[in-house]
């Protein structure tokens, strides 16, 4: 079939293109725009991708190009001059000025640079790089190249997603154009990954489990638990999206036999993975990291002095923990709805975005519709609810235990949790929301509703240039 007829049809309007077209065009313009390195992480960030940009492709299994506690990098290195810009304030058009008119020495040095390395996640990014060098671009220019690269992998795992899902098409969209998602992608950030096979595990699950697809076979259970396990190695508390596997029906795997042994294939990816994120973690902690030179925020004293660390804290009762998490829910909540539309360092807020975003998508989670004829079921909210319960759960006590720096024990509000973290598990708290038996499709309100995406896509732009100027 022609594109003419296809466009005729309608085919080529669907939802999925349409984000596929918006996502490419506005992550383009965020990674040109946004000035390096000064989204959360930024500068770590680039440091990994720029160590597998040069060969450390392997790690943590093993090191192919250095020993350990430090990265590889051009001997010009720190001729970058790394500093966070103020916002408005000029400085970052002088710091991008300054990053296209430097290249990238043909040497290369160590570094110190403890901090343990999952090499799979910057493979996007350090590719980039890698032909950004090659082709002897600016450091800017490389920058740019290594943004693109990791925003065409966001998109095109996005994109299946959303072209397969059967169930929460619209609001899978919405969240994957969130100004801090696209943001996130045409950056140097692993989140961007993340996010994505999030989206592809969440939309697999809901294929398997209400699409036409009526027999899940050996391949299927497979890939389930590949992209499961790719989303472990990244970070390992999104594993839980793996109960998402309890809403296909038993009877699409067969006989119980054939469910045990297709069940236990997908086990087979996420154990040997599973093993490398282990030791990837005991790596990390294992090592001494410098800190970067980013500004840490103040933070209180503990409100009780404890003598003890916060894991140790946490074990002493548990009432502790509810406290923590009650305290944590109560206090942070509207910041994390507000950050998840502050790009930057946590200092570009989108001006009345930090409010109309979250509101559009809570609308458009309430008028989802479903292209299935089969009536949701209420166990299936309750388990994608869990599933985002038990992630959220463990992305606050995670941050509490592992990052000391800001976090005490005695403490009963965790520092350190952003609304970012919660994008990739985003999708199972929609399908809690949604009516549960709105069946059908409106072309009117797909357009109205990219049409919106679009308006606030360009808000964000607006303001982000701002920003970065």
């Amino acid at each position: 079939m022609s594109i003419v007829d296809r466009f005729r049809k309608g085919e080529l309007l669907s939802v999925e293109n349409f984000f596929l077209v918006m996502a490419l065009f506005f992550g383009l313009l965020m990674a040109v725009v946004g000035t390096p390195f000064q989204e959360c992480d930024g500068w770590s960030h680039f440091v990994r991708a720029m160590d597998v940009s040069y060969g450390n492709v392997a790690a943590p299994v093993v090191s192919l190009n250095h020993g350990g506690g430090v990265a590889v990098a051009p001997d010009n290195f720190y001729d970058l001059d790394y500093k966070l810009t103020k916002p408005g304030s000029g400085e970052g058009y002088a710091y991008k000025n300054y990053l296209k008119g430097i290249k990238f020495s043909k040497e290369k040095m160590t570094i110190g640079f403890g901090e343990g390395i999952m090499s799979l996640f910057y493979y996007p990014q350090a590719l980039g790089l890698f032909i950004g060098r090659v082709l002897n671009l600016s450091v800017f220019g490389c920058v740019v190249l290594g943004r693109l690269f990791n925003l065409f992998c966001f998109v095109w795992l996005s994109y299946k997603a959303i072209s397969i899902t059967p169930v929460l098409k619209n609001s899978m969209v919405v969240i994957a154009l969130f100004p801090m998602t696209i943001y996130q992608a045409a950056s140097f950030s692993p989140d961007a990954l993340l996010n994505g096979l999030c989206f592809l595990f969440i939309a697999l699950c809901f294929y398997y489990a209400y699409g036409v697809k009526e027999k899940i076979g050996y391949k299927d259970a497979l890939l389930l638990g590949f992209v499961l396990a790719l989303i472990f190695l990244c970070k390992y508390v999104y594993v839980f999206l793996g109960l998402l596997v309890f809403l296909i029906p038993m009877h699409k795997f067969g006989d119980k036999k054939d469910y045990f042994k297709k069940f236990m294939t997908a086990l087979i990816p996420l154990l040997l993975l599973g093993i490398i994120a282990v030791s990837a973690a005991i790596s990390a902690l294992s090592s001494t990291s410098p800190a970067p030179s980013e500004v840490i925020k103040e933070v209180s004293a503990p409100a009780v002095s404890t003598g003890m660390s916060t894991l140790d804290f946490l074990f002493a009762s548990p009432l502790n923990v509810f406290k923590i998490l009650f305290h944590t829910f109560t206090d942070k909540f509207s910041d994390y709805v507000l950050w998840l539309n502050v790009l930057g360092s946590l200092n570009y807020p989108l001006g009345p975005l930090i409010y109309i975003v979250p509101m559009f998508a809570l609308y458009v989670f309430g008028s989802e519709v479903y292209m299935t004829g089969e009536e949701v079921k209420v166990k299936d909210k309750v388990l994608c609810g869990v599933a985002f319960f038990l992630i959220s759960i463990c992305v606050i006590l995670g941050i509490y235990i592992g990052d000391t720096r800001i976090n005490f024990a005695g403490e009963y509000v965790v520092q350190g949790v952003q609304g970012r973290y919660f994008i990739a598990a985003l999708p199972t708290l929609a399908f809690v929301l949604v009516p549960r038996s709105r069946h059908g499709e409106s072309k009117i309100f797909n357009y109205i509703l990219l049409g919106v995406e679009f308006v606030i896509l360009c808000i964000a732009i607006y303001f982000l240039r701002a920003n970065c100027a």
